[in-house]
């Protein structure tokens, strides 16, 4: 998949979770954190700081195996994730969370177009993918692209806190 849609997915699922915490949580976030998260969703989804940091510039020469290698086995993600929350602690858990939405979604829409791979086989020379094998920049992505483009508006008003017939303050 393209940044564009590595991004819209990104928001999507970062505003999914911002609007789950408001009417599931305990506490709703800020509309600072909801900015920010998404600041940092966006970013970390597509480019240096996301699965695709392999395909070039300076993370491309330390991180073995090219690209759809390491950085897009579902099980390191996690465990770097893991790790992120144990050094970050309870103040940057926003971060963390819509760290976890950018290579989350990042991971799952890499599985429908081109696939990811075999976990920690790959570690071991194994070049096959799991997933589909959909056109990047096809038809499908490009409708894919715009309904998570279109679903992130509402999604934006309801994290944002806008006010909902079913919920009563």
């Amino acid at each position: 998949m393209n940044r564009l849609g590595h991004q819209a997915a990104a928001q999507a699922t970062w505003l999914s979770v911002c609007t789950a915490e408001r009417f599931l949580g305990e506490q709703a976030l800020s509309w600072q954190h909801v900015v920010a998260g998404a600041i940092v969703a966006s970013s970390m989804c597509a480019d240096d700081w996301s699965p695709d940091s392999d395909q070039g510039g300076v993370m491309a020469k330390i991180i073995p195996g090219g690209h759809r290698g390491p950085t897009h086995m579902p099980e390191l993600v996690a465990g770097v994730l893991y790790l992120l929350t144990v050094v970050a602690g309870d103040d940057l858990d926003w971060f963390v969370i819509a760290a976890a939405a950018a290579w989350g979604s990042h991971l799952a829409v890499d599985f429908f177009w081109g696939g990811i791979p075999f976990g920690i086989l790959t570690l071991m020379g194994n070049k096959k993918r799991m997933g589909f094998k959909l056109n990047t920049g096809g038809p499908a992505e490009e409708v894919v692209t715009w309904i998570m483009t279109f679903a992130s508006v509402p999604l934006a008003y309801l994290a944002l806190g806008g006010p909902t017939p079913w919920v009563t303050a």
